[in-house]
């Protein structure tokens, strides 16, 4: 397999990443997991009672990876089991859902005037196991400044 860079293309890569002083964080980077992007802020979230329980779905933003955002699920009250599958989103977008072992998505795009989206599945589940569907809990959106 033949690859041919062209010579302009290459110029602007390696003048983006001596400016910087290091290797350039691409804006608006989908898929990468939030951890590394810097502590972040919460520009909007929204509180949902599920069969008892207390759910707050955070809209989190960082300019550390990029300008991002990504959903973060966080149980505020309550004890029943329930099942979650999250995901975070900009309109007319692929989703990126959770981060396996954590409480957050995979990040999405949150340059300047776009909207970055949340919301979860959950179901509940009884002593036994069983499976009960509750619905979609959407958090809405935000416009990224």
């Amino acid at each position: 397999m033949r690859t041919t860079i062209k010579a302009g293309l290459l110029a602007a890569a390696v003048t983006v990443a001596l400016v910087g002083g290091s290797a350039p964080a691409w804006a608006g980077t989908p898929g990468v997991d939030p951890s590394g992007c810097g502590t972040g802020s919460t520009p909007k979230y929204t509180d949902f009672t599920i069969g008892g329980v207390t759910m707050r779905e955070e809209i989190r933003y960082a300019t550390g990876c990029g300008r991002v955002g990504w959903g973060r699920l966080s149980r505020i009250a309550g004890t029943a089991g329930l099942i979650v599958t999250q995901s975070a989103w900009n309109p007319n977008g692929a989703s990126q859902y959770g981060v396996p072992g954590t409480n957050w998505t995979y990040t999405v795009n949150a340059n300047p005037g776009t909207e970055v989206c949340a919301g979860f599945h959950a179901s509940s589940v009884d002593g036994l196991g069983h499976q009960t569907y509750l619905g979609w809990f959407f958090a809405g959106c935000w416009r990224a400044p």
